[in-house]
């Protein structure tokens, strides 16, 4: 299964990357909000339960994608022109189970998977729940990292002090400079971003001598409000494919706490976190994971 939704991909990838219709004209910007999805023909739900699932390491269960339901055949206006859409079929007429993507269908940028079964039973069966959130992920990963307004001032202070160039928030205008340490964030009084830049002792790191090291930057360089107070990372993912880690961190002697992600560079890490009690956090900590993508 794996060799098919790989080919399926990448031959559809190959043949249909255009910006442009048929004709020449340029296609509309497409619209939705980060991480939504218009579903087209899921009657039996299938793919609704695989597409908002929990995403990992948030302190509270949010699901991965916001779906807007439709049904087969009824996409029409401007449901045509959302950025991420799935159209299901099932069909005991189809010739048998298929995904295919292709991008800019109708809008640019646009990501439309079509996903073909000849009964529900063999949808369920066949259909990796975890490729697909995949595919949409680093789709909207990247289409974050394209529209975040920059802060060439902060860029520029990062590269020259660390040798670090990425995509850094326009918002992030507070933080803190120490030895070979920086904390940068947006100080908002609801949901609160912030990135660390520190500097690790090691080329060839564990998972655990990451850690420890970045509890100690962490522990030295954001005390709490009294000495028994300060900052830490309560777990940490092994890295994924693009060097990405995740888990929790905590205030150590008080109840904050929040998702994090982080990447390294060399001799450099850095964190992205978020601090934000009274909302949502998947879209915050998404938006710091596309600033940490462009890392290079």
């Amino acid at each position: 299964m794996r060799t098919n939704w790989l080919s399926a991909v990448l031959c559809c990838l190959a043949l249909t990357l255009v910006g442009c219709d048929g004709m020449g004209g340029r296609k509309p910007a497409s619209t939705g909000l980060p991480y939504e999805v218009v579903l087209e023909g899921d009657s039996d739900s299938i793919v609704t339960r695989m597409m908002t699932a929990d995403m990992p390491h948030l302190p509270q269960p949010e699901p991965m994608f916001s779906l807007i339901q439709v049904r087969k055949g009824k996409v029409r206006g401007s449901y045509q022109l959302v950025r991420n859409r799935i159209v299901v079929d099932i069909n005991a007429h189809n010739k048998g189970y298929a995904v295919k993507m292709r991008k800019d269908v109708s809008a640019v940028p646009q990501t439309v998977v079509y996903i073909q079964a000849q009964s529900a039973e063999q949808l369920r069966h066949r259909l990796d729940g975890g490729k697909l959130r995949s595919l949409f992920d680093t789709s909207e990963l990247r289409h974050l990292a394209t529209v975040v307004p920059q802060n060439p001032d902060r860029q520029k202070e990062m590269r020259q002090r660390f040798g670090i160039s990425m995509r850094i928030p326009a918002s992030m205008n507070a933080g803190k400079q120490a030895k070979d340490f920086a904390w940068l964030t947006d100080n908002a009084s609801t949901g609160m971003q912030s990135l660390i830049f520190f500097k690790t002792k090691s080329h060839g790191r564990s998972r655990d001598d990451l850690k420890a090291q970045a509890d100690s930057a962490l522990k030295r360089n954001l005390p709490g409000e009294t000495d028994g107070m300060y900052m830490q990372l309560a777990d940490m993912s092994q890295a994924d494919r693009q060097g990405m880690r995740r888990g929790l961190w905590e205030m150590k002697g008080d109840a904050m706490g929040g998702p994090y992600v982080m990447r390294t560079r060399g001799s450099m890490a850095v964190i992205g976190f978020v601090y934000a009690p009274e909302k949502k956090k998947k879209i915050l900590i998404k938006q710091l994971e596309a600033a940490l993508s462009t890392i290079k």
